[in-house]
C-alpha cells in the first residue's frame, strides 16, 4: 500500500483520480460545453456565433477566446460553468 510514505500517497491519488476524470469524461459529454448567458443583450452577435435568448452553447476554442477577450465579458456576459474542476473549491485541495 501506498499509504505509508507521503509522497507515494499523493502521487498514487493524483493518478487515481487522473484515470477516474478520464473515464467519466467519456460519460459525460457536456463536460468541454461552455455556456455563456446575456441577459442585457439576448440576440448579441459576435462575428463567430450568436446568442440565442441569452444563452450562447460553444465548444469551440476560438469562439470562448472571443468572448473572454470581449470588453462586455463580466459586465454583461457571464459563463455557467459545467466543468467542476475549473471551479475553485477553497475546502478540497488538489493533494487531499
Amino acid at each position: 500500500m501506498p499509504y505509508k510514505d507521503p509522497e507515494k500517497r499523493r502521487t498514487f491519488h493524483r493518478e487515481y483520480k487522473r484515470k477516474w476524470r478520464q473515464v467519466h469524461t467519456k460519460n459525460q459529454p457536456l463536460k468541454g460545453v461552455k455556456i455563456f448567458i446575456c441577459a442585457r443583450f439576448p440576440d448579441l452577435n459576435l462575428g463567430l456565433a450568436s446568442f440565442v435568448g441569452g444563452f450562447l452553447i460553444t465548444s469551440r476554442d476560438d469562439v470562448v477566446e472571443r468572448i473572454l477577450r470581449d470588453p462586455d465579458f463580466m459586465r454583461f456576459i457571464f459563463p455557467i460553468s459545467m466543468d467542476w474542476d475549473l471551479v475553485p473549491n477553497p475546502i478540497i485541495s488538489e493533494d487531499e
